[in-house]
């Protein structure tokens, strides 16, 4: 036998159901050794809410795919090219048809991809996996699941816990080095107390056409009635999968509450709803936010996308011109919100107009300059006039699909509403939830955001196999719209209208003025610009914000920056999730508890 004072040590795994179980052969009466399992039964689930479009939507009540974005990846590659040759032939009738707000739900039969993880697939499904976008999402969220339950392991040897993985070397590292402007590295002592508990990531995706406020409602009663129940109350999940075989998993009921609150990770417009779910709907089970690329005071690329459609292959897949996104957005609140709040940029003005050959240095401001009342609302999203949201002229437009482009929280459509009614009802829902989040966050929270411009000359050459083929040169954003041209008149004039508008940025107006949208001016992603990316530094609640870009601190920051949709595809997004999620868990103390 074994010498009497020799401890025997045994893991756990997690099983199919999603429980902790370990295995332990039976010895013999006289087999006196301690018998120690080295489980977490105390646990801090995850929550990844993605950005606008990066949810899988069905029609409600049956199996038909309304919106389920194509995975950019070499997994996804031929279904990808099938998806772009079906939306290239698909007219806008039809796409606003497949996007009506009212008739979409999550869908969560998406394709899983267990990565990194560790864990099986059906899981992973129930976990919400399935209702997000794998290519953009799953590999962090793998990176996550995997590396918070590897902080730090018990060594039988010594009897002493040695922090491992990305704990034992990057999370070393100060946030200097990563962007922030202050901070210290994480310690031992906090890093071991975050390692008490299991990490467990799920997929928070949801309707991204409704409000962001419905959205952040849908999530709380996820929180509330999914998760948490899951692992305090025994209850079953079930999750609908694509061969009609429903995924289910189920955990003993517990003795005492072994997960009391949730820690969110946003990206892009996530951030949105995740706000909402936090300051509207005051969710107390929330401990703490880390928030990526979040156009927190919103993006001019909206304005810019609903008068000349998206850029590069995004066209393909989010509008090819006006026409487009016009009609998909004006029925879809939760895209409209975000149009820059009457805060972004603290207030300064962002749509202008300017001779294009005059230099930018010798432009003295005397063309249009809006918003000038600090109302973005009133003095560009409401207004018909040419430079507005809609046009009157491009009312038409408007709901081609012949729908009432009502969100649920927007209101109710009479029966003799027109377009402009309808748009105005949206735009007032839309400056109501702005000014419901304004400078309002979860304590507390981390931020990270892209500020890059021009690809620094020291910086590797990007694209294919590094080479610089098909590498981004720049992630400039739009932190401005200008309208440039010349001829006519570009000084304000009473009674000029829209004459002509090519959909895709260029319009003539009746007094004879030929414009066109310039291209992005500020550095930051790509979609986000610094302006408001950076904005939430400062706020109450907000711990610290990671600037990532060849303008910011930190040796890892020598790199060239992000785009917006793969950003977390990028080590310094990595770094700064996994820094706040060990910093919000200090708050976890539930795993002290004694059991009841």
């Amino acid at each position: 036998m074994s010498n009497s004072t020799d401890t025997q040590y045994h893991s756990t795994v997690t099983t199919p159901e999603g429980d902790q179980r370990a295995k332990a052969m039976l010895t013999t009466t006289d087999d006196r050794r301690d018998k120690v399992i080295l489980g977490k039964p105390c646990v801090i689930p995850v929550l990844f809410i993605p950005g606008i479009m990066g949810t899988n939507l069905k029609k409600k009540g049956s199996k038909t795919i309304a919106w389920r974005p194509p995975n950019m990846d070499a997994r996804g590659a031929a279904n990808a090219i099938g998806q772009l040759f079906e939306y290239l032939f698909k007219g806008t009738e039809q796409r606003v048809k497949e996007l009506n707000t009212a008739e979409a739900q999550v869908d969560p039969r998406g394709s899983i991809s267990v990565g990194d993880s560790g864990l099986p697939e059906n899981v992973l499904r129930a976990r919400g996996w399935g209702t997000v976008l794998r290519a953009s999402y799953h590999p962090v969220m793998a990176k996550l699941q995997f590396n918070l339950n590897e902080l730090a392991k018990f060594n039988t040897a010594t009897c002493a816990a040695e922090l491992r993985a990305w704990a034992a070397n990057e999370g070393q590292e100060p946030p200097t080095e990563w962007g922030a402007i202050s901070g210290t590295a994480l310690s031992r002592e906090e890093i071991l107390h975050a390692a008490n508990y299991q990490f467990d990531v799920w997929g928070g995706g949801y309707n991204w056409l409704e409000s962001n406020c419905d959205s952040g409602a849908a999530i709380r009663d996820y929180i509330e009635k999914i998760i948490l129940p899951y692992y305090n109350e025994g209850e079953e999940v079930i999750v609908e999968t694509k061969d009609d075989q429903p995924c289910r998993i189920q955990r003993t009921k517990p003795v005492r509450p072994l997960a009391e609150k949730v820690i969110v990770v946003t990206h892009s417009m996530g951030g949105l709803v995740s706000r909402s779910l936090t300051e509207i709907h005051q969710c107390d089970k929330v401990l703490g936010v880390s928030h990526g690329v979040q156009p927190a005071t919103g993006a001019p690329d909206t304005y810019k996308r609903m008068r000349a459609g998206a850029e590069g292959i995004e066209q393909l897949f989010l509008g090819r011109n006006a026409a487009d996104l016009t009609a998909i957005l004006t029925q879809a609140q939760g895209g409209m919100e975000l149009l820059p709040s009457a805060d972004y940029n603290d207030g300064k003005p962002w749509l202008r107009v300017r001779d294009k050959a005059t230099p930018e240095e010798m432009d003295t401001g005397s063309g249009l300059t809006l918003p000038q009342r600090g109302d973005p609302y009133g003095e560009i999203y409401k207004s018909p006039a040419w430079y507005g949201l809609v046009p009157t002229e491009n009312e038409v437009l408007m709901n081609p699909a012949g729908g009432d482009g009502k969100s649920e929280s927007s209101g109710a459509k009479s029966d003799d509403e027109t377009p402009r009614d309808t748009l105005n009802r949206v735009i007032n829902s839309v400056q109501k939830f702005h000014e419901a989040i304004q400078g309002k966050y979860k304590s507390p929270t981390y931020v990270h955001y892209g500020e890059q411009g021009m690809r620094g000359e020291k910086s590797k050459r990007g694209g294919i196999l590094n080479s610089g083929l098909m590498a981004d040169k720049s992630h400039y954003s739009y932190g401005q719209v200008v309208w440039e041209g010349s001829g006519g008149s570009l000084v304000p004039q009473e009674g000029v209208t829209l004459e002509k508008d090519d959909q895709n940025g260029g319009i003539r107006l009746s007094n004879g003025t030929r414009l066109s949208i310039a291209g992005p001016d500020a550095p930051g992603d790509g979609t986000v610009p610094w302006q408001s990316g950076a904005a939430p530094g400062g706020k109450a609640g907000v711990e610290l914000t990671f600037g990532h870009g060849q303008s910011h601190p930190g040796q890892y920051n020598a790199e060239f920056g992000y785009d917006h949709q793969g950003n977390y595809n990028d080590p310094r997004a990595l770094y700064v999730t996994l820094y706040a999620i060990v910093k919000i868990a200090q708050n976890a103390t539930w795993h002290k508890k004694e059991a009841a």
